[in-house]
């Protein structure tokens, strides 16, 4: 157990090290993209009025606080552009997961944990768009739990739930005014209301939501859940009307309808799926071919001569011949394992070749 702390601490701090370092990167390149606006900006000042003026670039003065925000970001549910390594045991578990029972009728949940960075949000991406899940749950529902905005985080996600079921802002809009003429009525009345308005827009948007959903065999995922979106309540819970903002009063029961929740905070995901079943832990890959593969997937057009030749007419990837292991090694001992670090390597520290006369 002290073993595995200490390499899950070894890891973290990789992780921090290469997200400073791509943060710093990134501030950089910001900073060099606004100095060139800011020259072409003054070039066309000089040109319209003479005026040679301009405001000095700010990026520089981005905060490390500020920058780390970038590891937390909004999600879809589009694939990503590169092909998804390493993930087929992973897969395998969560399209069995959807599909083994796809005519019970039971509701079911699961959560998906782990580190920044492993990919628990491509592993979800990657099942949520397979032709047989498409064909299994209608309909499918992704859900980022970021947003940028910090006021109303209950109502704010199941608004995002409501739009992808077709709900127009108008109808929202709506709700939230019955919500504050309920309030305001009862106050008048001189009625003892111990709910607030918000209270009443919750209860009024999940009643809509568990309409929308009911009789359906729905797939939603709620991607990145942190404490901070306030909702740690178990998802299955009964609905009881002490508690009737509670989320799983959104969801109908009994329709075959499935919840996928994705977190870092084990802690926060068990309370949120209930059993240790509903579980499944992801790590940082031990596979090095697949880390490779990931990286090399990264290092993307723009950069294929720094790990690429042309050997007898046909392009292929050159890793040192002469030690083949050397840059493999030193890509999982960088990385962790991690695909996020793989990939952010693969943007601040392209692997160069060593040339090689018999090629």
């Amino acid at each position: 157990m002290d073993k595995a702390k200490k390499t899950s601490s070894e890891i973290d701090m990789k992780l921090d090290g290469i997200k400073d370092k791509f943060d710093v990167s990134y501030s950089d390149w910001m900073s060099e993209k606004q100095r060139e606006s800011s020259s072409r900006g003054r070039r066309r000042n000089k040109s319209n009025n003479g005026d040679s003026s301009a405001t000095p670039a700010s990026s520089d003065n981005t905060s490390k606080g500020e920058r780390s925000r970038t590891s937390r970001v909004e999600t879809t549910s589009k694939l990503p552009e590169q092909p998804i390594r390493g993930f087929v045991n992973e897969s395998l578990f969560l399209k069995n997961f959807l599909m083994k029972q796809k005519e019970s009728e039971e509701f079911k949940t699961l959560a998906i944990v782990g580190k920044f960075g492993v990919g628990k949000t491509t592993l979800c991406q990657d099942v949520f768009n397979h032709k047989d899940v498409k064909e299994a749950y209608l309909p499918r529902i992704w859900v980022s739990m970021y947003s940028k905005e910090t006021k109303d985080q209950k109502v704010a996600v199941l608004k995002k739930m409501l739009r992808s079921l077709g709900v127009e802002d108008e109808k929202l809009d709506e709700i939230k005014t019955e919500a504050e003429e309920e309030k305001r009525s009862k106050d008048e009345a001189g009625k003892t209301d111990e709910e607030t308005v918000e209270e009443k827009e919750l209860f009024k948007l999940l009643h809509a939501l568990n309409s929308n959903l009911l009789g359906k065999k729905y797939l939603v995922v709620l991607d990145n859940v942190w404490e901070d979106n306030e909702w740690n309540q178990r998802l299955d819970g009964e609905k009881t009307q002490v508690d009737k903002t509670h989320l799983s009063c959104g969801f109908p029961k009994g329709f075959g309808g499935r919840v996928i929740v994705t977190s870092r905070d084990e802690g926060l995901a068990k309370k949120i799926v209930g059993e240790e079943e509903n579980v499944q832990r992801l790590f940082p890959r031990s596979d090095v071919e697949s880390v490779w593969e990931i990286y090399k997937d990264a290092v993307g057009e723009l950069m294929k001569d720094a790990v690429e030749k042309v050997v007898r007419n046909k392009t292929i990837w050159v890793v040192n011949p002469r030690y083949p292991g050397r840059y493999k090694k030193e890509l999982m001992d960088k990385s962790g394992g991690v695909p996020w670090a793989a990939r952010m390597l693969a943007k601040i520290e392209p692997l160069k070749n060593d040339e090689d006369k018999d090629l």
